[in-house]
This record gives structure tokens, C-alpha cells and sequence, in this order.
């Protein structure tokens, strides 16, 4: 398994048209380039959940770059683990060959029942469980997200830093 390398990440798509990029180098923010491919023919949400679309700029050898994709949405959380439970559909926009994905969930969500100490509670990103994806850069196609209303996508890019070859021992 190769070793990966974090590049950037983002806290939380809210909308296609306020998309930003954070890098951990410096924390800065980089607005994102006009869209190559529109998301015109891909179809209107559904009542109770909203379009969520990924747009990676252009970087050198995009061919060695991965992004991983979790669904979730921000929750009060104590020191157990938590995740949502849902399943993540892959979906293809007819005459076009485009993926999209949608998310399945009714909002139910899974914790370990552990005592916590007092003061714990704080607010995070709870994911969905299995519904994390790792797929190919690609800056010429967005990656498009139908979540319901109160779930986000967070995603992150990396670089593997080295690859290599199991040998038998």
C-alpha cells in the first residue's frame, strides 16, 4: 500500500458558487477557475436534499493525484465514535457517460456507548459509514454530490509519496 500524502483539504462544500480551496501549506485560499464542463445536464435535486459539486483546479500530473470524498454533516460529539449510516449510489447521467453520486441515508446515526469525561462534547464532521470514496484527479469533470439538506461532503486531495511491490517473506 503506498504511502499518501495530504495536499489539501477542504472544511465543507456549502455551494458551487462560494467553492474555495484551502492548502495546508500556508493556509491560503485560492478561488476555483471557471467550470469546463457545465452541471446543467445533470438533474435538479430532489425536495429534501440539495446538489453539492466538487471543482478541482488544474495542477502538473494530475495522473498521480487522488481525491477522497466523505459525506457526512457536522454534529455535537462526545468521546465516542460516531458515524451516520447510508450507502453512497454511483449513478450515470444517460447519454452523457457522466458519474454522480447520491446519498441514501435517513439520518440515523451509530456511537460506541463509552462513559465520557465531563466537558467532552464538542462539534465536528461526523461521516457517513462506507460511504468514503478515493477516485482519480481529474480538474476537466466536477465531482457531483446529491445529499440531503443538513449533510456536507468534505474531500481532500493527496499525492502518493511512495509506491512499491509486496515481496513474500
Amino acid at each position: 500500500m503506498s504511502a499518501l500524502k495530504l495536499i489539501s483539504t477542504t472544511a465543507l462544500l456549502l455551494t458551487t458558487s462560494a467553492l474555495m480551496q484551502t492548502t495546508l501549506a500556508g493556509s491560503s485560499t485560492v478561488p476555483v477557475s471557471s467550470p469546463a464542463v457545465s452541471i446543467k445536464p445533470f438533474p435538479k435535486p430532489h425536495a429534501g436534499d440539495k446538489r453539492l459539486v466538487i471543482r478541482l483546479p488544474a495542477r502538473a500530473n494530475e495522473n498521480a493525484l487522488l481525491v477522497r470524498v466523505t459525506p457526512g454533516k457536522l454534529g455535537r460529539v462526545d468521546c465516542n465514535n460516531q458515524a451516520y449510516t447510508g450507502t453512497l449510489e454511483t449513478k450515470t447521467l444517460q447519454g452523457w457517460g457522466y458519474n454522480f453520486y447520491v446519498l441514501r441515508t435517513k439520518g440515523e446515526a451509530m456511537s460506541t456507548l463509552m462513559a465520557c469525561p465531563p466537558n467532552s462534547a464538542r462539534t465536528a464532521f461526523v461521516p457517513v459509514a462506507g460511504a468514503e470514496q478515493t477516485l482519480s484527479y481529474n480538474s476537466r469533470m466536477p465531482l457531483i454530490y446529491y445529499v440531503p439538506k443538513d449533510f456536507n461532503v468534505q474531500y481532500e486531495v493527496f499525492a502518493p509519496q511512495q509506491q512499491g511491490t509486496a515481496k513474500p517473506e
